[in-house]
């Protein structure tokens, strides 16, 4: 049976990414026992705080234009669109470190963020790093390259890890901070060589009268996507923070744990999907003109994966939790209960939801983002103002993010019949 799957190019290609995504994944949380005995909490919260700063900012560094690259029929526009996205990366970067120079201790004081001290300045580096790291990931993804990225993956949490583990004896976060530029670095730097190596008639493509002609073929990306995927990282860290502001800290502590515990198979599995049906449907829409059967295919596919594991970390995820983590940790046993539909639902459409992005539904994708955002804020908020209590707030949140989330896989099969959008006049 899995020799017949691995012979299917779309099985394989999963395959393929989901190992190196896992082994990916898996590494950094092998090597944490390692670290909490290196670094102290105020390393790790200096390393958080720089993290979330970056996270936010990486999401404005490029415009959203690297989505676009796996979308131009002809590789020498879709080259041009790389260059583009590559060159505001590196002109936002450097008007942030301008920024960071000129009242970078305002801002840290503003923002209550002044123990970066000179790590503030390191962020832009960090925005140019990750940029580029995704624009030649999306570039292999249109490539096919599926094995390079895979290694590429495991390559980068194991120069991430080392360098974390090498520094350690270094203070104020520096370890952390540092080992993560050296790691992310040494991996950007393998993939532009290969790029190099490999892609050196097409990086000839790349001119300044193409990328103007492509910034304006795909300028909705930075107008919408910007906007809304800005809303969807907002969405995913204020639950932390009404939370702590809500009830406490100990709270705030099962609930982080809920998340990382569950969000690790959902997104081992997930990603490598995601990035193949990427692939896979921009190619069948440029064919057939829709996608509609890879569509049913991936679904069916995501579902079947879910429905069992699902369905028993739902009967056992309180002992599981108590017996793998401790018995003080059965209470985020029951919170991974309650969000059992949420992450089932996650599961399932979330990888199909590209699909928005590869036939520009940029309409929808903000309002749903603008929609989630409000959604989950406003139940978060009830189950505290109304009834007080965090199950209740955990509940609503779920029930929320459920809605949005199947509304998300009806709109995304309908974009999957429909097929190619009308560049002239996009519509929801």
């Amino acid at each position: 049976m899995l020799k017949k799957l691995l012979k299917n190019d779309f099985f394989k290609n999963v395959f393929t990414l989901f190992t190196g995504t896992a082994i990916a994944q898996v590494l950094p949380v092998a090597i944490t026992p390692i670290l909490t005995r290196i670094y102290g909490p105020k390393e790790f919260g200096v390393f958080a705080v720089y993290t979330a700063i970056v996270s936010i900012l990486s999401v404005l560094s490029t415009g959203r234009y690297e989505l676009a690259i796996i979308i131009p029929e002809k590789d020498s526009e879709a080259i041009n669109v790389a260059g583009l996205a590559a060159v505001i990366n590196v002109c936002i970067s450097i008007f942030i470190f301008l920024i960071f120079l000129i009242g970078g201790e305002n801002l840290a004081n503003l923002f209550g963020v002044n123990e970066l001290g000179i790590w503030l300045y390191f962020i832009p580096v960090s925005l140019i790093i990750l940029g580029f790291y995704a624009i030649i990931y999306y570039w292999f993804n249109r490539r096919k390259l599926y094995k390079v990225m895979s290694v590429n993956k495991v390559i980068q949490q194991a120069g991430i890890g080392t360098a974390n583990i090498s520094f350690g004896f270094a203070t104020n976060g520096i370890g952390l901070i540092l080992g993560t530029i050296i790691g992310q670095a040494f991996a950007l730097w393998l993939i532009i060589k290969r790029l190099l190596n490999k892609e050196k008639m097409i990086l000839k493509e790349i001119s300044k009268k193409e990328m103007l002609l492509q910034a304006k073929r795909f300028a909705n990306f930075p107008k919408y996507f910007t906007f809304a995927h800005t809303l969807n990282v907002s969405s995913r860290n204020l639950a932390n923070i009404l939370f702590s502001s809500f009830f406490n800290a100990l709270t705030v502590g099962y609930f982080t744990l809920t998340q990382r515990v569950l969000s690790l198979p959902v997104s081992l599995i997930g990603t490598a999907i995601t990035d193949v049906f990427r692939q896979n449907a921009a190619e069948e829409i440029q064919i057939n003109g829709n996608c509609k059967k890879l569509y049913i295919k991936s679904f069916k596919l995501l579902f079947l994966l879910a429905i069992i594991p699902f369905t028993l970390l739902y009967i056992f995820s309180p002992w599981l939790f108590s017996f793998v983590f401790g018995a003080e940790w059965a209470v985020a046993g029951e919170y991974a209960r309650l969000m059992m539909p949420m992450l089932f639902f996650q599961f399932i459409t979330s990888p199909l939801s590209t699909l928005s992005i590869i036939l520009e539904k940029n309409k929808y994708e903000i309002i749903w983002q603008a929609a989630l955002f409000i959604s989950t804020t406003s139940s978060l908020v009830i189950g505290y103002k109304i009834f007080n209590s965090i199950k209740a707030s955990i509940i609503l949140f779920t029930i929320a993010y459920s809605i949005m989330y199947i509304v998300d896989g009806f709109m995304t099969y309908r974009f999957a019949v429909n097929g190619k959008p009308n560049p002239e006049k996009l519509e929801v």
